[in-house]
Protein backbone atom coordinates (compact mmCIF):
# COMPACT_ATOMS: atom_id res chain seq x y z
CA UNK A 1 0.00 0.00 0.00
CA UNK A 2 3.01 2.19 0.44
CA UNK A 3 3.80 2.07 -3.10
CA UNK A 4 0.37 3.10 -4.09
CA UNK A 5 0.20 6.35 -1.24
CA UNK A 6 3.51 7.25 -2.80
CA UNK A 7 2.01 7.89 -6.39
CA UNK A 8 -0.70 9.16 -5.00
CA UNK A 9 0.97 11.58 -3.19
CA UNK A 10 3.47 12.48 -6.34
CA UNK A 11 0.37 12.57 -8.60
CA UNK A 12 -1.46 15.62 -6.01
CA UNK A 13 2.68 17.10 -5.62
CA UNK A 14 3.01 17.52 -9.47
CA UNK A 15 -0.92 18.53 -9.66
CA UNK A 16 -0.60 21.73 -7.10
CA UNK A 17 2.47 22.57 -8.94
CA UNK A 18 1.12 23.07 -12.59
CA UNK A 19 -1.58 24.77 -10.63
CA UNK A 20 1.05 27.26 -9.05
CA UNK A 21 2.89 28.02 -12.35
CA UNK A 22 -0.62 28.42 -13.69
CA UNK A 23 -1.56 30.88 -11.10
CA UNK A 24 1.42 32.55 -11.35
CA UNK A 25 1.55 32.27 -15.33
CA UNK A 26 -1.83 34.53 -15.41
CA UNK A 27 -0.62 36.88 -12.27
CA UNK A 28 1.85 37.98 -14.25
CA UNK A 29 0.17 38.10 -17.59
CA UNK A 30 -2.76 40.90 -15.50
CA UNK A 31 0.36 42.94 -14.05
CA UNK A 32 2.14 43.37 -17.71
CA UNK A 33 -1.23 43.84 -18.91
CA UNK A 34 -2.03 46.36 -16.29
CA UNK A 35 1.59 47.97 -17.02
CA UNK A 36 0.55 48.07 -20.60
CA UNK A 37 -2.44 50.10 -20.02
CA UNK A 38 -1.14 52.18 -17.67
CA UNK A 39 1.79 53.12 -19.85
CA UNK A 40 0.46 53.13 -23.17
CA UNK A 41 -1.88 55.82 -22.57
CA UNK A 42 0.02 58.59 -23.60
CA UNK A 43 1.29 57.79 -27.18
CA UNK A 44 2.80 54.18 -27.25
CA UNK A 45 4.73 54.47 -23.80
CA UNK A 46 7.89 53.24 -25.34
CA UNK A 47 10.62 56.78 -25.57
CA UNK A 48 8.79 59.24 -23.30
CA UNK A 49 6.35 61.98 -23.75
CA UNK A 50 8.05 63.67 -26.57
CA UNK A 51 9.03 67.47 -26.96
CA UNK A 52 6.54 68.62 -28.90
CA UNK A 53 3.29 70.83 -26.93
CA UNK A 54 0.99 68.73 -29.10
CA UNK A 55 -0.59 72.13 -30.14
CA UNK A 56 -1.16 72.74 -33.80
CA UNK A 57 -3.30 73.45 -36.46
CA UNK A 58 -3.60 69.95 -37.87
CA UNK A 59 -4.38 68.44 -41.01
CA UNK A 60 -7.13 69.64 -42.98
CA UNK A 61 -8.10 67.25 -45.79
CA UNK A 62 -10.13 68.97 -48.69
CA UNK A 63 -13.58 67.09 -49.05
CA UNK A 64 -14.18 65.30 -52.30
CA UNK A 65 -17.65 65.22 -53.12
CA UNK A 66 -17.29 64.19 -56.53
CA UNK A 67 -18.43 65.44 -59.91
CA UNK A 68 -21.11 67.63 -59.87
CA UNK A 69 -24.75 66.27 -60.71
CA UNK A 70 -27.60 67.78 -62.27
CA UNK A 71 -30.78 66.33 -59.92
CA UNK A 72 -33.32 65.19 -62.28
CA UNK A 73 -37.11 64.33 -60.70
CA UNK A 74 -39.40 62.57 -63.46
CA UNK A 75 -43.16 62.78 -61.75
CA UNK A 76 -46.27 63.30 -62.67
CA UNK A 77 -46.67 66.85 -63.19
CA UNK A 78 -43.40 66.41 -65.77
CA UNK A 79 -39.66 67.38 -65.11
CA UNK A 80 -37.91 68.95 -62.51
CA UNK A 81 -33.92 69.77 -62.84
CA UNK A 82 -31.88 71.16 -60.33
CA UNK A 83 -34.68 72.59 -58.12
CA UNK A 84 -36.32 74.13 -61.60
CA UNK A 85 -40.10 73.13 -61.74
CA UNK A 86 -42.23 72.23 -64.84
CA UNK A 87 -38.62 71.67 -66.95
CA UNK A 88 -38.79 70.32 -69.93
CA UNK A 89 -37.29 67.59 -71.72
CA UNK A 90 -34.50 68.99 -73.71
CA UNK A 91 -33.73 71.66 -70.69
CA UNK A 92 -32.91 68.56 -68.66
CA UNK A 93 -31.05 67.20 -71.30
CA UNK A 94 -29.35 70.95 -71.83
CA UNK A 95 -28.90 71.00 -68.20
CA UNK A 96 -27.40 67.85 -67.24
CA UNK A 97 -25.26 68.06 -70.24
CA UNK A 98 -22.98 70.73 -68.80
CA UNK A 99 -22.49 68.40 -65.94
CA UNK A 100 -21.99 65.12 -67.60
CA UNK A 101 -23.98 63.32 -65.32
CA UNK A 102 -27.70 63.26 -63.85
CA UNK A 103 -29.45 62.13 -60.47
CA UNK A 104 -32.57 60.84 -61.08
CA UNK A 105 -35.31 60.58 -59.43
CA UNK A 106 -38.50 58.40 -60.57
CA UNK A 107 -41.46 58.65 -58.31
CA UNK A 108 -44.23 56.15 -58.23
CA UNK A 109 -46.57 58.08 -60.30
CA UNK A 110 -44.42 59.22 -62.94
CA UNK A 111 -45.55 58.18 -66.89
CA UNK A 112 -43.56 55.41 -67.95
CA UNK A 113 -43.14 56.67 -71.37
CA UNK A 114 -41.70 60.45 -69.66
CA UNK A 115 -38.89 58.27 -67.88
CA UNK A 116 -38.11 56.47 -71.52
CA UNK A 117 -37.62 59.01 -73.35
CA UNK A 118 -35.75 61.29 -70.82
CA UNK A 119 -33.01 58.33 -70.59
CA UNK A 120 -33.17 57.86 -74.20
CA UNK A 121 -32.51 61.67 -74.81
CA UNK A 122 -29.79 61.76 -71.65
CA UNK A 123 -28.21 58.64 -73.36
CA UNK A 124 -28.30 60.08 -77.15
CA UNK A 125 -26.32 63.34 -75.03
CA UNK A 126 -24.09 60.99 -73.91
CA UNK A 127 -24.76 61.74 -69.84
CA UNK A 128 -24.06 59.46 -67.29
CA UNK A 129 -27.28 58.34 -65.55
CA UNK A 130 -27.87 57.45 -61.99
CA UNK A 131 -31.43 56.12 -61.02
CA UNK A 132 -31.84 56.45 -57.45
Amino acid sequence: MSEFADDVAKALHRRMRRRKLAFFAVGAALLALIAYFVTCGHGFGLGGRGNGSGVGPGIVAASDAGPARCTVRVGKSGYSVDGKTSATRDDVVETCKKTGTAEVTVTGDAREGSWTELKTALEAAHVAIYVR
